[in-house]
């Protein structure tokens, strides 16, 4: 359970969460830089029907001076299929293949979700996949201020909550960093208190062939 709450945290702060399931509200004014920026995420998104790759969980804790480091894999398939697994210090799988999601610790029984009934799990995951480029990140517009920065072959958004947000009270920022292919290379989540949550991606793989039962 521990690493389903890690999850859970770490996707607590995306642009749905107080979101009713429908369409964002289009700001007043979107920054020139931004709007070309989501332009050309939208367009690579749309090609991807598959995604893997490695990561590198790093949770910083300010008044420990610590930090705690984990490893693991994720493969993602479209609509709504991925499998988050965390594979040092701590083995653990998370499963979603439509709406139902499945939890596996060794020495522990399984947990399944039904996502049609438990909307905090929902969120979780569409979250997770909107990230990984499932949909459009202009739906952060309704909640955050955004801004476009690095350079044309690694460009980052930066996403902080709008002052009436509830998830100004999880997170003072968020930093989203893409590869020249426009793949999510690293999220970071600043905490309001210090404290920081960063997510590294390697071997980052677009529609290539996943192994089978990568979903079970």
């Amino acid at each position: 359970m521990r690493r389903l709450c890690a999850l859970a945290v770490l996707c607590a702060a995306v642009p749905a969460l107080a979101a009713d399931g429908g369409p964002a509200a289009a700001p007043a004014a979107v920054d020139p830089a931004v709007a070309a920026l989501l332009k050309r995420l939208d367009a690579q998104s749309r090609g991807v029907t598959d995604l893997s790759g490695e990561f590198t969980q790093n949770n910083r804790i300010k008044i420990f001076k610590q930090e705690v480091r984990s490893k693991g894999r994720f493969y993602f398939q479209r609509p709504r299929r991925i499998r988050w697994e965390y594979l040092e210090p701590d083995p653990s799988t998370l499963v979603l293949d439509g709406n139902l999601a499945t939890l596996r610790s060794p020495g522990a029984p399984a947990q399944t979700f039904d996502l049609a009934r438990d909307a905090v799990m929902r969120t979780v995951f569409d979250q997770l996949l909107l990230w990984l480029g499932s949909e459009s990140l202009s739906r952060a517009e309704a909640d955050y201020d955004l801004v476009a920065g690095g350079t044309a072959d690694a460009p980052s958004l930066t996403l902080t909550p709008k002052a009436r947000s509830p998830i100004a009270r999880a997170f003072a920022r968020i930093d989203l960093r893409f590869d020249k292919k426009l793949l999510l290379s690293s999220i970071l989540l600043r905490e309001p208190g210090g404290d920081e949550k960063e997510i590294r991606f390697t071997k980052m793989e677009q529609n290539a062939k996943l192994p089978p039962g990568a979903f079970k």
